[in-house]
């Protein structure tokens, strides 16, 4: 039943519905935080805690599909792991082009997964899709390889001329599909290049390579589920320090794109600005 993209100690399922936290750093309706442990109640999915970066319990609700029950562990589960364990995780999709390790940003809907796709089509080699946690040291900056599946739209597919050959999707009701696993990357591979995706109102594509303070801030921006860190202030000021020495061992560039626009014209776009 349960799809997981990276190994930890134990996933086990509840009967009973789980516990929240008694005294959270950080809460919301559905939602509490603390350094070491962390609870989500989805409305007829299921409820979900985590211990310690590598214990997850799940109390699947009565008639959930299984197929949300996973996306909901592979999305917001998933980052409260990563957190927990003090892995960097970016809200990005990444692969390998030309040598080159490459991590697309951007808030949903800018064209991350769709573009890395684009890119696996054209030489590239898939690593992760929408998360992406990055080891960050005084002697590497890597991407750490998760077992994602990229997620696309079926209009992205269209444009991508993919077809669809009974492709699984990633919720009964929605026209969002896994692509067949690809090959698998295996090693960690050096982080060279962010890019950061962001739409505009005019019909040109324009990339900024950023630099100082609207670096880091960019990249800070672009944590998956910072929320969580208003529960975690410890791994808070342990990623500040990551933050300020990842921006200065790689390159980050910010890319306007018209609100509509051609898949592969943000590719080329990308290409030119990773060919200087």
């Amino acid at each position: 039943m349960v799809y997981f993209p990276i190994d930890i100690d134990c996933i086990e399922y509840s009967s009973d519905e789980l516990e929240s936290l008694t005294n959270p750093l950080f809460s919301r309706p559905h939602l509490q935080v603390d350094e070491q442990e962390f609870f989500l109640r989805v409305y007829n999915v299921a409820s979900y805690r985590v211990r310690n970066g590598n214990q997850v319990d799940i109390h699947p609700y009565k008639d959930a599909d299984v197929s949300s029950v996973n996306l909901f562990l592979n999305g917001s589960v998933l980052g409260a792991i990563l957190h927990q364990q003090c892995l960097l995780p970016f809200h990005g999709s990444s692969f390998e082009y030309k040598g080159k390790g490459i991590i697309i940003c951007g808030h949903s809907g800018t064209g991350k997964s769709s573009v890395t796709a684009a890119f696996c089509q054209n030489g590239g080699r898939f690593i992760n899709d929408d998360i992406t946690p990055v080891r960050n040291s005084a002697s590497a900056t890597t991407i750490i390889p998760i077992k994602t599946r990229i997620k696309l739209w079926d209009d992205s597919l269209c444009k991508l001329k993919i077809e669809n050959d009974n492709f699984d999707k990633i919720r009964p009701a929605l026209d969002k599909f896994y692509l067949p696993t690809q090959e698998t990357f295996r090693a960690e591979q050096h982080l060279d290049h962010i890019f950061v995706l962001c739409k505009h109102q005019t019909n040109e594509f324009v990339a900024n390579e950023l630099s100082g303070m609207e670096k880091y801030n960019i990249l800070r921006n672009q944590i998956y589920r910072k929320v969580y860190l208003k529960g975690m202030p410890e791994t808070g000021k342990l990623y500040f320090k990551q933050l300020l020495q990842l921006a200065g061992n790689i390159k980050v560039t910010k890319i306007l794109r018209p609100q509509i626009c051609d898949i592969y014209d943000t590719m080329n776009c990308i290409k030119k600005d990773l060919d200087k």
